[in-house]
C-alpha cells in the first residue's frame, strides 16, 4: 500500500496553501494568511525531509510504528498517522544548514510565523505583525533546495513574491507595488465570472467626474476627483487632493494626497505612495471646475469660504468620504 505520507502529496498541499495563504494576504485577512502560510511551510520543510529519507519525519519517542512504514520495513501504514510538527522539521532543517540557524533575525521571524500559525488555531490572535516576507523567503529558499520551479509553485503571485524578496527596492516602492499586485489579483477574483461589459458598467457606476468637495477645514480643504487606476487601468479611482488657505481662488494647486479605487480596491494613503505608484503629486484646477461637495453641516459655500467666496453650483451630498 502506498504511503498516504510522500513527496508529491505534501509539495501539492504546500502549493495550493501558498496560494491561499497569498489570497487571503491580499484581502487584508491576516489569521487566515498565518493558517495557510503556516501550514504551506510546514508542508514544504516535510516535503524537503522526504526527499532525504522518509524516517525523517518520524518523531523520537519511543513508538516504531511510523519509524517501520517509512524506512520500508512493513508496507501498512499505521491506523493513525503522526509525523512531527513543524517547529520540528523546521529544526532538523536548520540542523542540515537548509534553513538560517538561531538566532538571526531571519529565523526569529520564521519561528514567530510558527508560532502565530498555531496561536490563531487555537486561540486566535489580535495585533499581528506582517509575515509574507518571512513566508516568501522561507518558501523559496526550500523551493531552490529541492529544485522546484518558483514559477509553477507561485503561479499569478510570481510577481507579488520577487517585489517582496527584491533587495534593490526601497521599503516604499515594495509597499506600493505590493498593493497594486493585490488589488490587481482581486479584480480579476470579482469580475472573472461575470458577463461582458460588467466591468465598463461598473466602472461608469462608481466614477464621479469634476471636482468635488469633501471636507473644509479653517487652513485646508480636501477635493476629490476622478483618476485612472494604476493597478487595474479602469478609470475609477478616487483621487483625493488638499489645498492651503493661501492657493489662489482662480487655479487652485491640489496636493495629492491619497487614493482609492471603487473597482479593485487599490489604496494609496501618502503623497509618497502616490508618487511611488507614478502618479502626479500635485493637479491644478480651476474653481469653475468645482461641481458639489459631500460634506454635512452648514451651507457649502459657508463652509468653503476659505476656498472661494460664492459657489451657488455647490450643492450638498450629505455624505462623509475618507480613504
Amino acid at each position: 500500500m502506498e504511503s498516504p505520507v510522500t513527496f508529491d502529496r505534501l509539495y501539492e498541499g504546500a502549493k495550493r496553501f501558498a496560494r491561499l495563504a497569498m489570497e487571503a494576504h491580499a484581502e487584508e485577512d491576516q489569521e487566515v494568511f498565518l493558517l495557510h502560510a503556516g501550514v504551506s511551510v510546514e508542508r514544504l520543510a516535510k516535503a524537503a525531509l522526504v526527499l532525504v529519507h522518509p524516517t525523517l519525519l518520524t518523531e523520537v519517542n519511543g513508538k516504531d510504528d511510523m519509524l517501520l512504514h517509512f524506512a520500508g520495513a512493513v508496507s501498512e501504514p499505521p491506523t493513525r498517522l503522526r509525523t512531527i510538527g513543524a517547529s520540528t522539521a523546521i529544526g532538523r532543517l536548520r540542523k542540515m544548514d537548509v534553513l538560517p540557524q538561531k538566532p538571526k533575525s531571519e529565523a526569529a521571524d520564521l519561528d514567530g510565523l510558527i508560532e502565530l500559525r498555531n496561536g490563531v488555531a487555537h486561540l486566535g490572535a489580535s495585533g499581528v505583525d506582517d509575515y509574507l516576507g518571512t513566508f516568501a523567503a522561507t518558501a523559496d529558499r526550500l523551493l531552490q533546495h529541492m529544485g522546484q520551479d518558483r514559477e509553477a509553485f507561485w503561479d499569478a503571485w510570481l510577481e507579488t513574491v520577487q517585489w517582496v524578496l527584491d533587495d534593490r527596492a526601497d521599503r516604499l516602492q515594495k509597499v506600493v507595488r505590493l498593493k497594486m499586485n493585490q488589488a490587481r489579483h482581486r479584480f480579476r477574483a470579482r469580475f472573472a465570472d461575470l458577463p461582458e461589459g460588467a466591468v465598463e458598467g461598473a466602472t461608469r457606476a462608481v466614477g464621479e467626474r469634476g471636482l468635488i468637495v469633501v471636507q473644509v477645514e479653517p487652513a485646508k480643504a480636501l477635493f476629490r476627483t476622478l483618476s485612472q487606476c494604476p493597478a487595474c487601468s479602469r478609470e475609477a479611482a478616487a483621487l483625493y487632493l488638499g489645498v492651503d488657505e493661501d492657493s489662489p481662488l482662480f487655479e487652485l494647486e491640489l496636493k495629492a494626497e491619497g487614493l482609492l479605487c471603487g473597482l479593485c480596491g487599490f489604496r494609496l494613503s501618502s503623497t509618497d505612495e502616490i508618487e511611488a505608484a507614478g502618479l502626479p503629486t500635485t493637479v491644478r484646477h480651476s474653481v469653475e471646475d468645482l461641481t458639489q461637495a459631500v460634506a454635512e453641516g452648514t451651507d457649502p459655500a459657508e463652509r468653503l469660504a476659505t476656498v472661494t467666496l460664492a459657489l451657488p453650483t455647490v450643492r450638498s451630498a450629505g455624505s462623509q468620504d475618507s480613504f
